[in-house]
């Protein structure tokens, strides 16, 4: 650890009270900072294992399961509620906490207190890793265990031991995501790197036996997770759902071009790190400092012209690294008549502005996933089936397999995955689906559209009558007649309506005695609790 120099008290007070700020507007995005919609998908994987069912077997997904294992019983301790992802952000307070703490201890040991304090507190203001962190999401995890496996990895000397620990905690990460794939490859390139241009004092025989104890313990929790998907069944299905799926996306053009540029862009980076190197005396924290700014840039190539649907969360990891790069930076600044914590604080209320801006200035827009919640819970009963995008409603099993995002919607136009909505729909007997949008492939949208009547954020099946008393029933089930002020009055199919009555696939004919007005077909439970297409609940959130 470097000889720290003491904060002065207007440093002391500057970051606490840009800490407090950062933890005031965490406390209030909390509650109202709008939900992605990758949550919701989280939060119905994990609920599949509270309700027996095998994560990629019966239900799909293209995350790596520990996020989902570890946060299940506590989705269990919670119970059904409309405000279960407001709830089940709260695990993610403590990773985040768990990373700002890793940050502070790395920074120590490899900066002072200065950069390490003054790091903590604008990282937990940094725009993406403040928003990002707040969400429930398995990137968390990811980052926490990588954040500690670098504890580990900084804390004494090259040992296999110490190794074994820190591939245990990656082993973990990749558990939580696959990215951690490229955290491997990109300490390798960065060991290797640093060991031949900053030298070091550590025999290559110890080296070669510290990254094989690393392997080891890197294998351990991925195998123990693969035994158990074996034995449940589910290996194939893990398999297709974490990597061929994937593997069948076309090619964009700019993924043609950001792989066919990386062998340019990292040797680029190598070399300015070269010569960066260059006519320099490194000890064991200058070589560590070298390390992880190189580290920082090569994961940035790495993850840019590899990953997936590249986004802010890919780079999580990176983010602590980040922030003590940038405020050792800051710290060496000196503009004329601008002190270090005037610097800092400048940085500080600007990250937080763009906080509030990037939160919409925390407006309320988690209302809507509260309100469709509700529905949900009100509109449907445990075990009945439910068509959302991607597990919205978190509580309902989805007919259809696939998961209906960016990959699955392209595969579906290619023709790569069949769009089976309907046909499941009907065998499942699900009568409630989402609200209309975008996301539904074609032939599915113009299904539902045409067998569901809107409830509000959700949809259950029925139809309207046509002016002949005329409609189709595409899922079967029992069914009523129903018009603005209650239930109808008159025959159906020929024979006295009565109420709620088990309607089969095909077309079906109203007489009504009162005269013209609109009807509808209904779903018989929907209209039994309280669910009306002529009174639409919630719909202005």
């Amino acid at each position: 650890m470097l000889q720290s120099p003491r904060l002065s008290r207007s440093e002391r007070v500057a970051l606490a009270a840009a800490f407090a700020v950062s933890v005031l507007l965490r406390g209030v995005a909390f509650f109202r900072y709008r939900f992605d919609s990758d949550e919701p998908q989280h939060l119905h994987v994990a609920w599949g294992w509270t309700a027996g069912l095998v994560q990629y077997r019966d239900i799909f997904d293209n995350h790596s399961p520990l996020f989902h294992l570890a946060t299940a019983p506590l989705l269990a301790l919670a119970g059904e509620r409309p405000d279960i992802l407001v709830t089940m952000r709260a695990p993610m307070l403590v990773l985040w906490a768990a990373v700002l703490a890793c940050t502070l201890v790395v920074g120590l040991r490899l900066f002072d207190t200065r950069v390490a304090a003054t790091a903590v507190v604008l990282l937990s203001l940094f725009p993406a890793f403040f928003l990002k962190s707040l969400e429930y999401r398995n990137d968390n995890l990811w980052n926490a265990l990588w954040m500690l496996s670098v504890v580990v990895l900084t804390g004494g000397p090259v040992t296999p031991l110490r190794f074994f620990l820190m591939g245990l905690l990656l082993g973990a990460a990749a558990a939580a995501s696959l990215k951690t794939v490229v955290l491997v490859i990109t300490l390798l390139i960065c060991a290797v790197a640093t060991r031949l241009f900053c030298g070091g004092d550590v025999p290559l025989r110890r080296w070669i036996a510290a990254v094989a104890a690393a392997a080891a313990g890197l294998a351990i929790i991925p195998a123990a997770i693969a035994l158990v998907f074996v034995r449940l069944g589910a290996w194939p299905s893990l398999v297709y759902c974490l990597f061929t799926f994937f593997t069948t996306m076309s090619m964009h053009p700019h993924d043609v071009i950001a792989r066919a540029i990386y062998p340019f862009a990292i040797a680029v980076v190598l070399y300015i790190a070269y010569r960066v190197s260059r006519d320099t005396t490194y000890d064991l924290p200058r070589r560590w400092r070298f390390f992880f700014r190189l580290f920082f840039a090569v994961f940035t190539v790495n993850v840019g012209c590899w990953w997936v649907l590249v986004s802010p969360r890919d780079f999580l990891t990176v983010m602590p690294i980040g922030a003590l790069i940038f405020t050792a930076a800051l710290q060496r600044w000196r503009l004329p008549h601008v002190s270090f914590v005037t610097l800092f604080l400048a940085v500080a209320l600007t990250f937080a502005g763009f906080v509030v801006y990037y939160a919409e200035g925390f407006a309320n827009r988690t209302a809507w996933h509260v309100t469709m919640m509700r529905q949900a819970l009100g509109l449907t009963r445990p075990g009945e089936p439910l068509m959302d995008y991607k597990g919205e409603t978190v509580y309902r099993h989805r007919p259809f397999y696939f998961i209906l995002e960016v990959i699955t919607r392209e595969q579906m136009l290619r023709g790569l995955i069949p769009d089976t909505v309907e046909r499941d729909v009907i065998a499942a007997r699900c009568h409630v689906a989402q609200a209309d949008g975008p996301f539904w492939p074609p032939r599915a949208r113009r299904f539902l559209n045409a067998n569901f009547l809107d409830m509000g954020r959700l949809r259950a099946s029925g139809q309207w009558l046509t002016m002949d008393g005329g409609f189709t029933i595409a899922v079967p089930g029992e069914y009523v007649i129903v018009e603005y002020d209650g239930e109808a009055h008159g025959e159906l199919d020929g024979t006295p309506y009565r109420g709620a009555r088990y309607l089969a696939p095909g077309p079906h004919r109203f007489v009504d005695t009162v005269g013209p007005r609109r009807l509808a077909a209904l779903w018989a439970p929907a209209w039994n609790r309280g669910y009306s297409p002529f009174d639409l609940k919630d719909r202005d959130f």
